[in-house]
């Protein structure tokens, strides 16, 4: 099944650790992400988010590592996929989950929904994941 992943799993991918069932299926079909993920860690690597998670995850690495992170971000690899705003704005606007959405949370679904695709997450929100159980969207916390 193809799978949508968040920054944190995004960032594992490009520094070359993806877990096990995301490699896997990183060979299989590729993976999404989305826009706004893209950007939180775009963010990270370049100091706009120095306090989060991500940003100290990114001075873990060397910083040959960290460039190459940053230059894969630049350019995503072929078997990362991204969705435009002009397929995923409309599947955005039409989502009917019980809890208002925010832009962060209704990207992700509308990517989940028009792939028919999982979300893996390294992160919880349990914004994102009631609305993945009220649209059928397989949601995936990696521990």
């Amino acid at each position: 099944m193809t799978i949508v992943v968040d920054d944190h799993v995004l960032f594992d991918v490009l520094a070359g650790h993806a877990p096990p069932e995301v490699e896997a299926e990183l060979q299989v079909s590729g993976l999404f992400t989305t826009s706004t993920w893209c950007y939180r860690l775009g963010r990270a690597i370049h100091g706009g988010g120095s306090a989060g998670s991500l940003f100290r995850r990114l001075q873990a690495l060397a910083p040959e590592r960290r460039r190459l992170v940053a230059n894969e971000l630049r350019r995503l690899p072929d078997e990362i996929g991204l969705l435009g705003p002009r397929v995923s704005v409309p599947v955005m606007i039409g989502l009917r989950v019980r809890r208002p959405l925010n832009l962060l949370n209704a990207e992700a679904l509308a990517a989940a929904v028009v792939l028919d695709a999982a979300l893996v997450v390294a992160t919880d929100s349990p914004l994102l994941r009631g609305g993945a159980d009220d649209l059928g969207v397989p949601y995936t916390l990696l521990s």
